[in-house]
């Protein structure tokens, strides 16, 4: 019955069990002769796990936190100029890259905001002088928009 069950906080990912730092039932057996001889999984009990459920939302909580101070960050920073020489018809020359987006939001935030390319970031195409909108997924829940004047470099 239930009883030959435990609660097991695994330390590696296992097929079919369950992944690293997860808390899986197991049968006693398969702790006994398997998890622990091979220092899988280890016993957690009730209030172990409400612990570890604690600090993980703690923890998502303040990630989210970042998130949302980096955006106010970036709406407090106004807009982001970048100088570009242009050519006929107003045209510039080169691109304008994340890379250079994130280098200058960094410098302008003295190194509070920096964005890193797994943050979604949509980065018009940029033909000419203007401003432009760049949305950026700061968190999974918080998004942003750097304001980007493109300005011709005398």
């Amino acid at each position: 019955g239930a009883s030959d069950k435990m609660q097991v906080l695994l330390k590696g990912d296992i097929e079919g069990v369950g992944k690293a730092n997860t808390v899986v039932q197991v049968n006693v057996g398969y702790f006994n002769n398997f998890l622990r001889p091979k220092n899988l999984g280890a016993i957690i009990s009730d209030d172990e796990v409400a612990v570890k459920v604690e600090a993980e939302q703690a923890e998502l909580a303040r990630i989210k936190q970042e998130g949302v101070d980096m955006a106010a960050e970036i709406k407090a920073m106004g807009n982001v100029v970048l100088k570009r020489k242009v050519g006929a018809g107003n045209k510039i020359f080169g691109n304008v890259t994340h890379k250079q987006i994130m280098d200058e939001v960094k410098r302008m935030s003295d190194g509070k905001v920096v964005l890193t390319l797994k943050m979604k970031m949509d980065v018009p195409h940029v033909e000419g002088l203007g401003s432009y909108v760049v949305p950026v997924q700061v968190h999974p829940e918080v998004a942003a928009q750097i304001k980007l004047e493109v300005e011709e470099e005398k």
